[in-house]
């Protein structure tokens, strides 16, 4: 996210460390009693989002991260009690902030717990370090960091909105000249994604002031994997009714598996050491010749909830073909999507005077193989001036056809990763 103004927010190489005497608040989940009403909304976030990309590509693939998305504008209003109108709704606090009279407590007590929660796989600096996304690590790994890079001589941005932003999201502040900023920005996402974005969606302009910027990458190992010897090339029906040639995974397992009214779904667990396993895969399938988007809206979410509800005596025999992927859709303009939600990112008097968020971009890479999944996902903003039984026999989920899936964190009900998947041969970009 970028804010612009007099000064700006953006990261280089040569960004220099900001002073604050903040310290992160770490808050237990226990204590944001409206979690699950802010991971609900996260959902609904994620859903809109990608309905709303593929409204406008129908047959592109379409890949988010809700969790960077929410936490990226709960970072923008970091400490605000008077938030722009439909922030608070969006980020799924309005319940919980009916009931406290310090509304920008509750909105950040409840996503710093969220953010908190998700950090019980979170890697060493040296890990992060010498992470590679072609080699998926034994044990899951899923970090989260966010940072405020202020720009320029003068960037004007208020001490207390960056104690907190430290206090409530741990993010660091760095302060860079605007002609190392996009550097910075670049070198920063790069880390921080382990290499899969590599250059920042922000442009910075004579009018930047700050950029904010979330990263998430995770990996993680399927719990039991795929035999590569049984991937082979498999003929993929695209929405047009056409065919491409895709690379499909082939294994039998006993999973949860529901059905629905026109859609089929299978949850694939993460390995991490539990058989209650916190990080799932549901791949959503439609019926053969009806597209992920015609399904009623909620319906993506509604198949998970109906995963959650199999008990393991209830699980399937799947007979299972899932394409591999290696997608990066390209940017995503956040502002043109929440401008259609009626949401304006304005009511910034708590960073600075006469600033206004002028860019909001996501970027997002998947990767699904016979080891496990990687993805990567960078949301920034710069500011400027200015289901039914398990049947006995074993099931046929072969996805062989656009689909939906959904990474998600079972502990708090965040989706970390959705995507509709139209052509899985697509190469990333």
């Amino acid at each position: 996210m970028a804010l612009g103004g007099c000064g700006v927010f953006g990261g280089s190489a040569r960004a220099q460390a900001y002073d604050t005497d903040a310290v992160h608040r770490e808050i237990p989940l226990e204590d944001a009693p409206g979690a699950p009403d802010a991971a609900a909304a996260c959902a609904a976030l994620s859903e809109s989002l990608l309905r709303f990309r593929l409204g406008e590509e129908p047959a592109a693939n379409a890949l988010t991260c809700p969790v960077g998305t929410a936490l990226t504008i709960a970072l923008l209003y970091a400490g605000s009690d008077a938030p722009a109108d439909g922030v608070d709704s969006l980020l799924g606090v309005s319940a919980a902030k009916a009931a406290d009279a310090d509304s920008g407590t509750t909105r950040d007590l409840t996503w710093s717990a969220l953010q908190n929660a998700l950090l019980a796989y979170d890697p060493s600096d040296e890990e992060l370090n010498d992470f590679d996304p072609e080699q998926i690590p034994e044990a899951p790994l899923l970090h989260i960091a966010n940072r405020v890079l202020l720009v320029g001589d003068d960037p004007a941005v208020e001490q207390s909105y960056l104690d907190a932003a430290r206090e409530w999201y741990a993010a660091t502040t760095e302060h860079a000249d605007r002609d190392d900023a996009k550097a910075a920005l670049d070198a920063w996402a790069e880390r921080h994604t382990g290499g899969l974005i590599k250059s920042s969606g922000i442009e910075i302009t004579k009018d930047t002031r700050l950029v904010l910027q979330n990263a998430l990458l995770f990996a993680a190992r399927w719990s039991t994997t795929f035999d590569a010897n049984h991937t082979y090339d498999q003929d993929f029906t695209l929405a047009d009714g056409s065919t491409v040639t895709a690379q499909l995974m082939h294994e039998d397992f006993f999973r949860p598996c529901v059905q629905g009214e026109g859609w089929q779904a299978v949850r694939l667990p993460y390995w991490d050491g539990d058989d209650d396993a916190q990080l799932v895969m549901d791949v959503i399938l439609p019926d053969a010749g009806v597209a992920p988007t015609d399904l009623p809206e909620g319906a993506w979410e509604q198949a998970s909830a109906a995963l959650d509800a199999v008990t393991e005596d209830r699980r399937s025999e799947v007979v299972l073909a899932l394409p591999t992927l290696d997608l990066k859709p390209g940017p995503v303009d956040l502002l043109a999507f929440l401008d259609a939600q009626g949401t304006t990112l304005d009511s910034l008097e708590h960073i600075g005077e006469e600033l206004v968020v002028d860019q909001a971009v996501q970027q997002v890479r998947l990767m699904v193989k016979e080891e496990g999944t990687v993805a990567g996902a960078l949301t920034e903003l710069s500011g400027a001036d200015g289901a039914a039984a398990p049947p006995e026999a074993p099931v046929q989920f072969i996805v062989d056809h656009p689909f939906a899936l959904r990474i998600v964190d079972q502990l708090t009900g965040l989706v970390l990763i959705e995507g509709v998947i139209m052509d899985p041969t697509a190469a990333a970009e």
